[in-house]
């Protein structure tokens, strides 16, 4: 009976129908009507023309209707705005009188797959006019594409042609894939459905799953998707119930008559929606002709993107050689690579927008989301535009963190300038402020590494002798320092390449009068290439090694010359070179001795077990015409001395310009006859009598 009953309405209704489609056709502007000509298999040009299918009507005979405040699903909490949808079939449209009158959002067809066997797709001539239209009269936009898609593949596609399109202007209502066929009379005057959707015979799982991977592709590129039906189709072609847990319901759902202006729509429909589509003949004023009419539920959780203001395919392409390559001029295929790489990657992806700059200037984005690319252009597109955040031109990072765990680094660390002076860091951190401090205090003071302009802790550990002497060289201790007490006492943290106050003192010995630590190291290379740097080490190196192997360490003492020029201490040290330093520190300075520019001998030794061969022996002779002696003893009064009395006298060498023993010997006869070659005999008969007697040995 029910069968009987519905069968009856739509016979009636059919009739309705066909006048109103004759009157509707009528009243399109002459630019629609041309339009609605020339599209082919276009599937939305037999409802432009009034051929409506019967599941959008409902009427009031024995069902149970639900008026327009909605009270199912998800929820009463919302404001009911007043809306169009529109395509090229409403011809020119004037946006400011559709604003005026009280319309608040407008969901443009951007385009259609063709309802023949291949599937086109094809764009709505007139769409970008009207969403820059509805744009610029200050309507909130979605945008839909009228879909005769018949496998998962192709709802993704039909997304992606939609995404493409849109991505430049600022959607903020959703994408929307319109799911119905055409209809048409057959021969015995019913209406049926016809074309590659219709004919495919979707089952509800397949076309629940054709409109889950349409909506998953939408949301992916940050918009909110949803799905257009007629009530008839939500309940017996899909799980729309299924759908509504992560998308958006449209209901398109007609009474009959069809009212013609915003009033109070009834629908039978106990199903979950969130725009309802109540009449297909409204008239608003700025449109000829009739124009679909819808309410939206607006509870506040719906969003759009306007992505213009972070990708311009072109600049892209021309920014981004290896996806040029890939795409060349692809609007469609580099806007997905932006969506689904180019964002993760930090891509710049237009001039307004770098994501390392907004990165850089906003430390509290940078508190929140790292590194996570994606979130910085979310939150460009989002709010920081609107908040007037700049998104370009800051090439160093703003704001960098300089507290790690309760303890400000800043006195002695600055991130721009950490990575920029250490380039493993700025290689493995280049925009995590976070985590370069944290190497920085984990390492980065271990090592003594440079963080700032103003804190040089080489220079600090060189201008501070009481910190080198507490400290060392743990160079974490000076940044500590300086951070708790160095800053605030004006202690000089930059510019000091040279140790300051040398230590000179080691076990209450003060070595100054012998010492300076630059000139040591300066005069010592292999002590440099040691010690350099650590004035504690250089003073126990010379006093352990360097006055033992008699090392200059000082401009004002010259151990050999000191040596040279004291008798007496060479008779006392000998070569103990250490004693000759010793000397100098307790007595020598005090009595004003000479330890410098003496490259000589003065005062050699003579006298040797109580002889003195000073008649027949000088030092300085002696090593000038004995070069084996000078190799050997050159410096060494005493061993010289000891050399020519142990073998020189023996050996016949000649120690004197005043005496030469070859004369002495053919001068005197007696002597030759008493001696014969035992040259020592000549040189001690002349010290012991010789000379008494007036002879001469020269």
């Amino acid at each position: 009976m029910e069968r009987a009953e519905k069968r009856i309405r739509t016979w009636i209704f059919g009739i309705i129908i066909c006048v109103v489609a004759f009157l509707a056709f009528g009243m399109l502007s002459p630019n629609a009507k041309a339009a609605q000509m020339a599209d082919g298999d276009d599937p939305l040009y037999s409802r432009a023309n009034g051929q409506i299918d019967d599941g959008f009507f409902d009427d009031s005979w024995g069902i149970s209707l639900f008026s327009l405040e909605r009270d199912g699903g998800r929820g009463n909490d919302y404001t009911l705005r007043r809306g169009i949808d529109v395509s090229h079939y409403q011809g020119e449209i004037d946006w400011a009188k559709v604003k005026e009158s009280g319309v608040e959002f407008v969901i443009v067809r951007v385009g259609y797959r063709g309802y023949g066997t291949e599937g086109n797709l094809a764009e709505d001539r007139m769409y970008e006019q009207n969403i820059q239209g509805a744009l610029d009269a200050g309507l909130k936009v979605g945008v839909y594409i009228y879909s005769q898609a018949i496998t998962e593949e192709e709802a993704v596609e039909e997304a992606d042609f939609l995404i493409s399109r849109v991505f430049q202007y600022n959607i903020t209502l959703p994408l929307v894939m319109d799911f119905e066929w055409p209809t048409r009379e057959d021969d015995t005057g019913k209406r049926v459905g016809y074309g590659r959707l219709y004919d495919a015979h979707l089952s509800q799982e397949q076309t629940t799953d054709m409109i889950d991977a349409f909506c998953d592709r939408v949301r992916e590129a940050g918009y909110t998707p949803m799905v257009y039906a007629n009530r008839s189709t939500l309940e017996g072609s899909m799980y729309a119930d299924e759908l509504a847990e992560d998308a958006r319901i449209w209901l398109a759902n007609y009474q009959s008559p069809q009212m013609t202006g915003f009033g109070n729509p009834t629908t039978p429909y106990q199903g979950v929606y969130d725009f309802f589509q109540f009449s297909s003949q409204g008239s608003v004023p700025g449109i000829s002709g009739y124009v679909d009419l819808d309410y939206w539920y607006d509870d506040g959780t719906i969003s759009g993107k306007d992505y213009s203001s972070v990708f311009n395919a072109q600049y892209y392409a021309e920014h981004n050689a290896d996806v040029k390559a890939l795409y060349g001029n692809d609007t469609t295929l580099l806007f997905q690579h932006f969506l689904n790489c180019g964002m993760s990657e930090g891509r710049r992806g237009n001039e307004e927008f770098d994501p390392v700059s907004y990165l850089r200037q906003y430390a509290d984005l940078r508190a929140v989301y790292g590194t996570d690319w994606t979130k910085y252009y979310e939150h460009y597109m989002t709010y920081g535009k609107a908040e007037g955040r700049s998104g370009s031109g800051c090439s160093t990072m703003q704001g960098a963190v300089t507290v790690y765990k309760g303890v400000n680094y800043s006195a002695v660390y600055d991130f721009n300038y950490y990575i920029s002076a250490n380039a493993d860091v700025r290689s493995a951190y280049p925009y995590d402020d976070e985590a370069a401090l944290e190497q920085f205090v984990k390492y980065g003071m271990n090592e003594g590494r440079r963080a700032k302009e103003s804190f040089d802790v080489n220079s600090y550990r060189n201008a501070n002798a009481d910190l080198r002497h507490a400290y060392g060289w743990d160079w974490e201790d000076y940044y500590v320092h300086y951070i708790r007490y160095g800053r605030s006492e004006g202690r000089r943290a930059v510019n000091c390449s040279s140790i300051q106050d040398a230590v000179t003192t080691r076990n209450g010995i003060n070595y100054a009068a012998v010492y300076d630590y630059a000139y040591y190291l300066k005069a010592n290379p292999d002590v440099s290439s040691v010690y350099a740097g650590d004035d504690e080490a250089a003073l126990l190196h010379f006093i352990n090694y360097g006055m033992k192997e008699g090392r200059s360490a000082k401009s004002t003492f010259d151990v050999k010359s000191y040596r040279n020029a004291n008798a007496d201490l060479r008779r006392a040290y000998g070569t103990n070179w250490r004693d000759y330093y010793i000397h100098y520190i307790q007595y020598g300075k005090n009595e004003g001795r000479r330890a410098t520019n003496c490259d000589s001998i003065q005062d050699p030794v003579t006298i040797l077990n109580g002889t003195d061969y000073a008649a027949v022996y000088s030092y300085n002779f002696y090593v000038s015409k004995n070069a084996d002696v000078a190799a050997a003893y050159a410096g060494d009064d005493l061993a010289t001395l000891k050399h020519f009395v142990n073998y020189g006298m023996k050996e016949g060498r000649q120690a004197s310009e005043n005496f030469s023993v070859q004369v002495y010997r053919q001068r005197y006869g007696d002597l030759n006859s008493a001696y014969g070659s035992e040259w020592q005999n000549y040189y001690l008969h002349y010290l012991r009598y010789g000379i008494s007697e007036g002879r001469s040995g020269r």
